[in-house]
């Protein structure tokens, strides 16, 4: 409705100069996610391209000075391509067809039309001139919160309630997700779609050999990220992915009954305090009489160090980092252990006279 009222489609600010890398960026957008949509049906290349999509985005942040954003995108995506390989691993590998041919002609002129309107409107939009608040915070994120990163200024400051209620509803979807996986057991079948059986080598050896030496080392990215990330880009959402692909890996190199021996504790209960934290941070300033939430922040000096800034806003991101790590850890790494290794083989008369119905399908 708004876009029919417009009578020249562009604005006052008119077009910016061409940027070929951006228009590069562009095409390769429009090249995944053509290319995810026509190889639905075979899913791992679907899934392939529909990581070239996430790069891209990432890519995109960060040639528009973004980088926050572009570290938050690149970690999202690596977390959401172990999510996804995990669950392909329970089903089929092709897509059953779907529509017919006069569907399909149908939704690509509907999507195309409804592309094209969007496109046009948020043209219209970024070529006029229009009210912004990002002054306020640009202006306001040193003298007000204590930090350079604007961006991480307003996530546990200016819009601390908003992340609250994110890492909130973050963790209840991880407690949902381990209740849900928790007792659940799929037989691990002996070969793969094609009828290929699975390689002798359970887990792959050089990223077995090396997983224990990257795993300090990601840690220690993952400190210095949550550490800077109220003056550079950074902060607890990003170091709390990190370290969750960090552990995660060695899930992946060397199985689940190894890794779960030497992190013998539970993930729900550090998603739990995660949230305690930030929850006990913002409560923390009603007893100084101050709303909900607002920090504060000042300067120390220590010899050999120097002056340095403390500020409350670190523990709500603390809260922030353990919610993630917790949640995330609760998803994937429940998810990887639900398969049970090889049934041994039985001799099959066996096997008819003692089998249930119900296990002579599981075979």
């Amino acid at each position: 409705i708004g876009l029919a009222s417009v009578q020249e489609l562009t604005g006052t600010k008119g077009n910016q100069p061409i940027d070929g890398v951006v228009l590069l960026g562009a095409g390769m957008l429009i090249f995944g996610g053509i290319a995810t949509a026509a190889t639905h049906r075979y899913r791992l290349i679907s899934l392939l391209m529909l990581s070239v999509v996430g790069l891209f985005v990432a890519l995109t942040f960060a040639r528009f000075s973004a980088p926050d954003l572009a570290l938050t995108q690149l970690s999202v995506e690596v977390v959401t391509m172990i999510l996804l390989m995990l669950a392909l691993f329970f089903l089929p590998q092709k897509t059953p067809t779907e529509s017919s041919p006069m569907r399909n002609v149908r939704d690509i002129l509907l999507a195309g039309a409804l592309g094209l309107v969007v496109a046009s409107l948020n043209y219209a939009v970024m070529t006029r001139e229009t009210l912004s608040i990002s002054n306020f915070f640009v202006e306001n994120s040193k003298p007000g919160g204590g930090g350079y990163n604007v961006v991480n200024v307003i996530l546990v400051d200016f819009r601390g309630f908003d992340t609250l209620g994110e890492i909130t509803v973050l963790a209840i979807a991880g407690l949902a997700i381990f209740k849900l996986l928790n007792r659940l057991r799929l037989f691990m079948p002996h070969s793969d779609g094609e009828g290929r059986a699975w390689s002798p080598d359970r887990y792959p050896a050089i990223l077995t050999s090396i997983s224990m030496t990257l795993l300090p080392l990601a840690l220690l990215v993952s400190a210095f990220i949550f550490l800077r990330g109220h003056n550079q880009p950074g902060g607890g959402f990003i170091a709390g992915l990190i370290t969750a692909v960090a552990l995660i890996l060695l899930y992946m190199a060397r199985g689940v009954e190894w890794a779960q021996e030497r992190l013998n504790f539970p993930f729900q209960p550090v998603a739990v305090v995660g949230v305690a934290i930030a929850t006990l941070t913002g409560l923390g300033s009603w007893l100084l009489g101050y709303p909900f939430l607002t920090s504060s922040f000042g300067y120390f000096s220590l010899p050999l160090i120097g002056t340095f800034e403390l500020a409350t806003a670190l523990l709500f991101d603390l809260g922030v980092y353990l919610a993630v790590v917790g949640a995330t850890l609760m998803i994937l790494a429940n998810l990887g252990k639900v398969t049970t290794p090889h049934r041994p083989v039985t001799d099959p008369k066996t096997s008819d006279t003692h089998d249930t119905p119900n296990e002579k399908e599981s075979h």
